[in-house]
């Protein structure tokens, strides 16, 4: 039994040629780590079959959900990453060869 699944399953449809568009979900102080995103960014280019890579910039447009469902908030105060730091990220990617939004 393997403890990385969803590594496993990218290398499974990597082998069958099933195109994939790989989304990260970029938020300030939890995903932007410069050696987390490298980390990413290496096992997502190992994958032939990845036609896009897309940056998601975090934002809070779900927290009042959390709220009416009265279930506490982990992201509650987290900040969408600026301009510069979504860039950077993304050129972390592109740096691999990928093609990125």
């Amino acid at each position: 039994m393997s403890l990385q699944p969803t590594l496993d399953f990218g290398d499974r449809l990597a082998e069958k040629g099933i195109p994939v568009w790989a989304r990260f979900v970029l938020v300030p102080g939890l995903t932007d780590a410069v050696d987390n995103v490298d980390a990413v960014a290496e096992i997502v280019s190992r994958w032939p079959n990845v036609e896009r890579v897309e940056v998601l910039p975090f934002h809070q447009m779900g927290e009042d959900k959390w709220d009416r469902l009265e279930i506490p908030y982990p992201l509650h105060g987290a900040t969408p990453p600026d301009k510069e730091l979504l860039e950077r990220v993304r050129e972390q990617f592109r740096a691999r060869g990928l093609t990125v939004f």
